[in-house]
This record gives structure tokens, C-alpha cells and sequence, in this order.
């Protein structure tokens, strides 16, 4: 299944195995986003990778093999109205951008997904290993080698690193992230591109990447929309929210 269900217009998840293999690669994806302009086409991201080697990998295969990583996990392109919506909210705070990336990662990696159960069921505080992460990804994907999901757990360990969600290098300490109102409206209008409406866009797996804590989802749309990311109306017991900075993108 494509990232985009073309039969109902709804978000869907892909099933990439990137993370088996390589990080999400957020500096490099940062590095990227600061060189190309937000309007531009797609070419011009393979061109800044591969032709000028704005990212620094040394030979001709590392510069391919990169841009193939990072157009897997976050497209480079501005026909997907993901991807858009991410490059629209990139400048907003730059303190978001690591979760920005890894929510857009996450939807596109099903390796990456496997591996949050582990994030997800460790309080604040407690270590996580690469092996709670390779346990984590064997439950969904039981035929993997051990070999192969050594190598996944250290990844994954690595990813949501980057992400903020455990800090520490040999020994990786699960944290809550303090999600961003701009990371807040990304995960809300992910969540209306599945089909959510009201708070219930804060109902989803993306949502669950915010580290919100229970009841705390209206609380955060409103941070979101006093930031002016997202409109909020809150009328008695109906709550509706639309997204005008996605004006263009949204269908």
C-alpha cells in the first residue's frame, strides 16, 4: 500500500524497510532542507545530493545510496501534500524539526513503526536497549534474521535518538519529547488525512509520537493554534479544526 490511498484520498501507511539498514537521517535531511528552497522540484534535491554533494558522503555510490534513504523516508517532492505540509512547518521552530522528521518517517517506514512499542511502553527515565528495540521489531516481523535485527535494534535505537526520544549514546535513556506546537499541527493534520476530525485527530499512532499524556490532546491543539499552525473552534461539546496553512494541500 502507497503512503496515499488513492481510493478514498485518506493517508495510509507505507511499509519501507529503511531503518533495517540506515538511520532516518535527520542532519542529513536538515543539511538538505537548509540548501534547497521549499519551492523547489524534486530534481533539485538529487542534484544537491548527488551532483554537489552538499551532504559530504565521499564517493559517487554514498551519495546515491543517501538521496535513496532520504527520498524513501521523506519523498523530497513537492507532489506529495506530506511533504509539503512538513517543508511549510520546517521554518516555524527548529527545536520541532526532529520530531517533524521522525512523525514523517514513521509513517513511511514499517521497521521504524515496529520498533516505538519499545519506545512507547518505557516510562521517562528508564534505559531502553537495541535489544528491547530488535524485540520490538521480531514481534511484527518474525522472519528476520538475528543478524538482521541486531543491526535494526542499533538503527532504530539510533532513530528515535534522533528524535529526542532517548538521549545517551552506549546507554540510551527513554525521555518525553515536549512535543512543539508546529510538530503538534503536523501530527493533526496527518491524523485528519486519515480520516479524524476534532480532537480525533490527536487519535493515532501519529499523535502517540507527541508523548501528550492522557486528556491532554485539546491542550495541545490549542498550543498549535496559538501559534496560528492550526484554526481551532471550540463550541460546547463540538470541536472543529481546520488547517489554512495548508491551504492548497489539503483534500
Amino acid at each position: 500500500m502507497t503512503l496515499s490511498d488513492t481510493r478514498e484520498g485518506r493517508l495510509a501507511f507505507a511499509s519501507l524497510h529503511t531503518t533495517a539498514s540506515h538511520t532516518i537521517g535527520v542532519p542529513h535531511l536538515a543539511e538538505l532542507l537548509r540548501v534547497v528552497p521549499s519551492d523547489a522540484p524534486r530534481e533539485r534535491y538529487r542534484e544537491a545530493v548527488v551532483d554537489g554533494n552538499v551532504l559530504g558522503r565521499p564517493t559517487q555510490a554514498g551519495r546515491l545510496r543517501t538521496f535513496r534513504h532520504l527520498r524513501e523516508l521523506y519523498f523530497l517532492d513537492p507532489a506529495h501534500r506530506e511533504y509539503v505540509a512538513l517543508r511549510r512547518l520546517w521554518d516555524v521552530d527548529p527545536e520541532a524539526r526532529p520530531l517533524l522528521a521522525g512523525t514523517l518517517a514513521f509513517t513511511r517506514d514499517g521497521i521504524l513503526r515496529a520498533s516505538f512499542s519499545a519506545i512507547r511502553e518505557a516510562p521517562a527515565g528508564t534505559i531502553v536497549s537495541s535489544a528491547d528495540m530488535a524485540k520490538a521489531v521480531g514481534a511484527v516481523y518474525s522472519g528476520l534474521s538475528s543478524a538482521t535485527l541486531g543491526k535494526t535494534g542499533r538503527n532504530t535505537g539510533a532513530c528515535w535518538t534522533q528524535t529526542g526520544h532517548l538521549v545517551g549514546h552506549s546507554k540510551k535513556i527513554r525521555r518525553a519529547v515536549g512535543a512543539k506546537p508546529a510538530a503538534i499541527a503536523f501530527a493533526a493534520y496527518l491524523g485528519y488525512l486519515s480520516g479524524g476530525r476534532g480532537v480525533g485527530v490527536l487519535d493515532t499512532p501519529w499523535a502517540e509520537l507527541l508523548d501528550l499524556g492522557a486528556g491532554a490532546e485539546l491542550d495541545a491543539l490549542r498550543s498549535a493554534h496559538t501559534q496560528g499552525l492550526i484554526d481551532l473552534l471550540v463550541a460546547g461539546n463540538v470541536t472543529d479544526i481546520s488547517f489554512p496553512l495548508f491551504e492548497g494541500v489539503c483534500r
